[in-house]
């Protein structure tokens, strides 16, 4: 049986894109032998199997495997290297050409990476480029609820730019509910006082799946949580919140992921308003079938 690791990060200061996009990724090849690793502050076990803390400043690997993936902001090129010596295939997923990554296979999800990115391919490399190869949980590829007029605001379970009060409180006075994540109990504690707000704090996958999918107009961060509602085309606000994030944005709104981008919160009723008078072409390009696609490729490659 073929010998598979994941690596990658997430936490209180880094998010927790890069853990739902490879853990997605990973639960596919969980018929073989496949091990999970990630370098994080917060423990994730409430919400998912199978987990092996580590740390990039320490890591050190001593077995062999056929296949190793890293998903990473942080991990330096000799942490590329060493890993690709112990793998016969070296997958990096990236999102905007970070390093000049060893040879193996290169996972770009952006709409348009490969004009962006990798217009030139590289000897001994693999590409997987684009909206098709996007991993979408298997929660969201289960039956759709019924949508209700409720708004769903999702700024990163940490909100590390702490926009989510002050973009409720610019709200108050739109007649819709409104469903807020966020996992700092204080800051949930004050969402609790303001009318028409639910929030789900620290919630679990079923509930928050559950609650996007019910959802109208969504409002979140140029990241992975952007293509899970174009997926469940709904139209989304999305708000750069870091500097990688920025340079996604035009793609978002180019290919139809997003509806609007919002730079000044008190620009959020506006943006609001013309969602709910306007109709939008919303992508059509993720299918939901992107981990199997990458699951066949690799296991072509072997």
């Amino acid at each position: 049986m073929h010998k598979v690791a994941f690596f990658t990060e997430a936490g209180s200061k880094k998010g927790y894109g890069h853990l739902v996009r490879s853990y997605t990724i990973f639960e596919k090849f969980q018929s073989l032998d496949a091990q999970f690793f990630i370098d994080s502050d917060i423990n994730f076990d409430d919400k998912f199997e199978n987990l092996h803390y580590f740390s990039w400043d320490t890591l050190s690997i001593k077995q062999k495997y056929d296949v190793i993936l890293i998903d990473s902001y942080e991990a330096d090129l000799k942490i590329y290297n060493m890993l690709q010596q112990h793998t016969k295939l070296l997958i990096c997923i990236d999102d905007f050409n970070r390093l000049d990554y060893p040879s193996g296979m290169i996972i770009n999800f952006a709409p348009n990476a490969e004009n962006l990115h990798y217009s030139t391919k590289k000897k001994n490399y693999t590409y997987l480029l684009g909206l098709e190869y996007m991993p979408i949980r298997k929660d969201f590829l289960k039956q759709q609820v019924k949508k209700q007029e409720q708004i769903f605001i999702m700024l990163g379970g940490a909100d590390i730019t702490n926009l989510t009060l002050k973009l409720v409180q610019n709200l108050q006075n739109v007649n819709m509910k409104k469903v807020v994540v966020h996992n700092n109990p204080k800051i949930a504690q004050e969402l609790t006082t303001i009318a028409n707000v639910t929030v789900l704090f620290q919630p679990d996958d079923i509930s928050l799946i559950k609650s996007m999918k019910e959802s109208s107009i969504a409002i979140t961060t140029a990241s992975m949580s952007a293509y899970e509602f174009a997926f469940l085309k709904i139209p989304t606000i999305i708000i750069a919140i870091a500097e990688n994030q920025k340079n996604g944005v035009t793609q978002f709104l180019n290919h139809n992921i997003a509806a609007y981008s919002l730079e000044d919160v008190r620009e959020i009723i506006f943006l609001i308003q013309n969602i709910q008078n306007n109709e939008y072409s919303l992508s059509n390009t993720i299918d939901g079938l992107g981990t199997q696609r990458i699951y066949n490729k690799v296991m072509e490659l072997l």
